[in-house]
């Protein structure tokens, strides 16, 4: 090899050398060695990101729990995210803590729907995304992947990372979300949603983050919002809470509309079944024995659960009434011992300030005094959407539903209780009913809906027997709306009759048993389901143990109703209105205070003619009435959906209703009141109206026209009732009386209503008046609206607004939605309304000769106008 070849040789071989070493040196993926000035620089970057860490994090004081938190001296709220706070579900959540106006809100709500969220980080962002839990489908199935591509969880927000720590920890800056009104949690979402709540625009200026606070399984940020709004400004105090869900959720239980439990509902797909199947899932708390006691619970054995459900009753209420609410939260011990549990729920007072309790922390169930001028309370939760586990319940309870409670007890127990014959009641009296109050709030933080239907298990003459009452109350379940003893008369009380509604009912106990049994084995909801239908069967056929849906749009159904007693309202109206007539008489007397004025007495007579009206209403359902039956198959029920009420009783309760409406000015409205309280002698005439607007309604003679074709027996025909609900408003015509005022608005009514049935008046709008005008259609419009008024006050109890539960909601309520009702054909209703209009002409014609000179005059003129309008 020449000279020249190996000094080649060595300069390719040392190359080679310093190629190997310097890649040695490197840190790359692939294990080759960086070069000294590479090194350098990585190490700077990883310094310059550490020094940033640093510097977002300097003088701010730090929070560690669920996620670590940091405030700055600048107000700024940082949000240090790891790895591990993105494996998770949590659920952010709203509540109203302080106000400058409960017109806009009141402190103490849940505001807003929750949302449940997971995160995600990337190189530069936090994501947060839904976690959305409506569609579903079953693990492993065939069409999972395809499932999965068509619903992809959308991400909700992203938040720039301010700094970050290698891939340990994300710093993100907070503070805009929490201080600022972002939709996703703006308490504007709620309010611009209710009438006669502000919106207003946001204050930046007026507005920050308060105070954080980081727990081991929740984290929670209070902020103060301002908003400029007319004619005044507010401010708000909100309290945003983000709860750690559990990783394995609660055991799922299917809804029954048997039982009234609140539910969620989702999509289940699957390729084993022929459509998308709802699936909907019952509201409960996750109460699970011990797993040292697992074999007495299944032996029978009562025992203690592994987490108790516990409510704090807020220090403000007075000291007088404490003790009632705390008894009407542990009311509900012996309903839980029906399911295998004993101190199930317990009432504790807030621990002092020494404790750390918070009772705006997620974690806590509490009974919040709200003092404010609403007459009302309510029962919210929070529930797990994936599981129906109740996470949180609250009571807010509001100062003046102790006007509420107050009113009730005179104007349905006055007659019979002397106790309740003052402005002011006993402490003790009143704790009866603040007990009641405190029972059935807690029952909706439970998970049970209203049970509507369950005072018609009740004979009317039941609740005149102290040995029933006295076991029973005035109705098999705390949740419906059946109030104080409006049946007892004078004399009943000193027998012993029971005159408050029960602590808790027998129904509420079965369905505790039947929502928070657990059943040996990991058995599946639908392995459950068997086990669940038996214990419905076993009560088959008792109607104490009968769930009734509320009604709404139309309330159809004599059954389930609200603020009513027994299961003939004639004949409680008979004894109710008995008792009204003894506290009109007497009611001067009994509130007299030396110097006052009238108003406490205006107020509650305002009170008494609101309750009569409701015993209209409860008759009302009768007429063109049915009774809606659930049931499954092979459930050994008769499987009538809807039964029609019989002619006897139809007829019979229209009779009633006309009756009263034509005669009760006499007795409600005496000289003496229409003094005192400057009412007048005709503000109430719109009964005549609403009863006529009843008797010949479309949607009551669609049900009578459906009934005759439904092949069961007993019923009116359409042509059939038409007459005797014509014959029964006109009796005195018949008779060739005189009418009196009352007669003359009931039959212009019922002439405006055939009218238009037979289509020869179309509504004109609103009426000029309550009393009507001078065209049929007018008279129409006046009769709609008296009777829509009528509708509203008697439903309108002011009491326990519930669902989410704030308002009715149908997503997680079942309801009777009597909204979408069939129609009567125009070619049946026209000729049978036409008929009758022709005859009462006749009537009035054959009448005019023995009537005197107003009666006549009123013939008439119906004459004049109907004839009028058939040549239009």
């Amino acid at each position: 090899m020449s000279i020249r070849r190996l000094i080649l040789a060595i300069c390719t071989l040392m190359c080679i050398a310093a190629i190997t070493a310097d890649a040695g040196e490197r840190k790359a993926p692939r294990g080759k060695k960086k070069k000294k000035g590479d090194t350098e620089q990585v190490d700077t970057v990883k310094q310059e990101k550490k020094d940033k860490y640093k510097e977002a994090i300097k003088d701010a004081k730090e929070y560690p729990g669920l996620i670590k938190l940091y405030m700055t001296p600048k107000n700024e709220l940082l949000f240090e995210i790891t790895p591990e706070n993105c494996g998770h579900l949590y659920l952010l959540t709203n509540r109203m803590v302080e106000t400058s106006s409960d017109a806009a809100f009141t402190a103490g709500e849940l505001i807003c729907d929750p949302i449940m969220f997971r995160m995600e980080v990337d190189t530069s962002y936090l994501h947060l995304y839904l976690a959305e839990s409506f569609n579903r489908v079953r693990e492993g199935d065939p069409i999972e992947d395809a499932f999965r591509k068509n619903n992809r969880q959308p991400i909700l927000k992203s938040f720039k990372i301010k700094a970050f720590k290698q891939d340990t920890s994300y710093l993100v800056d907070m503070t805009d979300f929490f201080k600022s009104n972002d939709q996703l949690i703006t308490p504007q979402q709620y309010s611009q949603n209710i009438m006669g709540k502000p919106s207003g625009s946001y204050d930046s200026d007026g507005s920050k983050i308060l105070e954080v606070k980081s727990f081991p399984e929740n984290v929670e940020i209070s902020s103060q919002l301002n908003f400029k709004s007319d004619p005044e400004p507010y401010l708000v105090k909100m309290r945003r809470s983000i709860l750690l869900l559990p990783d394995e959720p609660m055991k799922t239980r299917y809804q029954d509309n048997r039982v009234g439990y609140f539910y969620s509902m989702y999509n289940y797909f699957s390729s084993d079944i022929d459509r998308v199947e709802l699936r909907k899932i019952i509201h409960r708390w996750r109460l699970e024995p011990k797993e040292e006691d697992m074999e007495k619970y299944f032996a029978g054995e009562l025992v203690e659960p592994k987490e108790p459900i516990v409510f704090y009753v807020d220090s403000a209420f007075p000291d007088k009434w404490r003790e009632a609410v705390k008894q009407g939260i542990e009311d509900w011990q012996p309903a839980f011992e029906e399911a295998g549990f004993k101190n199930a729920i317990i009432a504790r007072d807030y621990p002092d300030d020494s404790t750390g309790f918070d009772p705006d922390d997620i974690r806590y169930n509490c009974v919040r005094y709200i003092a404010t001028d609403i007459a009302n309370a309510s029962g919210p939760s929070y529930v797990d959407p994936r599981s129906g586990e109740i996470l949180v319940g609250d009571v807010n309870w509001f100062h003046n539903v102790i006007s509420l409670v107050n009113n009730w007890r005179f104007t349905q127990t006055a007659a019979v209780d002397p106790r309740v014959r003052k402005i002011v009641f006993d402490d003790n009296v009143m704790r009866e009913s603040l007990r009641y109050v405190a029972s059935h709030e807690i029952g909706h933080t439970l998970g049970l809906m209203h049970n509507m239907g369950a005072s018609w298990a009740f004979p009317v003459d039941s609740l005149r027997s102290p040995s029933f009452t006295q076991k029973y109350g005035t109705t098999p379940s705390i949740m419906d709306y059946a109030r104080n003893n409006y049946v007892a008369q004078p004399g009943d009380l000193e027998k012993g009759v029971r005159l408050v509604p029960p602590l808790i009912g027998v129904y509420d106990k079965y369905a505790i048993d039947w929502g928070y049994r657990i059943f040996p084995g990991d058995l599946t909801p639908e392995e459950e389901k068997p086990l669940l239908n038996a214990m419905i069967d076993e009560k088959s056929g008792d109607p104490m143990y009968t769930f009734g849906a509320q009604q709404i749009f139309n309330t159809v159904s004599p059954v389930d109703q609200t603020e009513d007693l027994g299961n003939d309202h004639i004949k409680a109206g008979d004894y109710a209105i008995s008792n009204m007539k003894i506290i009109v008489k007497n009611m001067e007397d009994w509130l007299y205070q030396d110097g006052a004025d009238y108003m406490e007495i205006k107020i509650k007579f305002y009170n008494l003619a609101t309750q009569y009206m409701r015993h209209l209403y409860h008759v009302f359902p009768y007429i063109g009435g049915v009774k809606f039956h659930d049931f499954v198959q092979g459930d050994g029920t008769e499987h009538v959906a809807r039964e029609y009420i019989d002619k006897a009783t139809q007829k019979r309760a229209m009779e009633w209703v006309v009756n009263q409406v034509l005669t009760f000015r006499e007795w409600m409205l005496p000289p003496r009141i229409l003094d005192i309280t400057g009412y007048g002698s005709g503000d109430l005439d719109g009964h005549q109206r609403s009863a006529a607007a009843k008797l010949f309604s479309p949607v009551t003679l669609t049900f009578i026209a459906e009934g005759e074709r439904s092949g069961q027996k007993g019923l009116y025909t359409l042509d059939g009732y038409l007459k005797d609900a014509v014959d029964i408003c006109m009796a005195s015509t018949l008779k060739r009386k005189n009418l009196t005022i009352e007669e003359m608005n009931l039959q212009n009514a019922m002439i405006a209503a055939l009218a238009e049935l037979a289509g020869i008046i179309k509504p004109e709008g609103q009426a000029l008046s309550l009393a009507g005008g001078s065209s049929l259609a007018e008279d129409l419009a006046a009769m709609k609206k008296s009777l829509e008024e009528m509708e509203r006050v008697a439903s309108d109890t002011g009491f326990c607004s519930c669902s989410g539960h704030d308002n009715l909601d149908f997503s997680t309520s079942y309801f009777r939605q009597n909204n979408d009702l069939p129609t009567l054909s125009g070619a049946i209703a026209r000729p049978a309304a036409l008929k009758e209009l022709k005859r009462i002409l006749n009537t009035y014609k054959n009448a005019r000769g023995s009537a005197n000179a107003r009666t006549k005059a009123f013939y008439d003129y119906q004459i004049d106008r109907v004839e009028r309008a058939m040549k239009q």
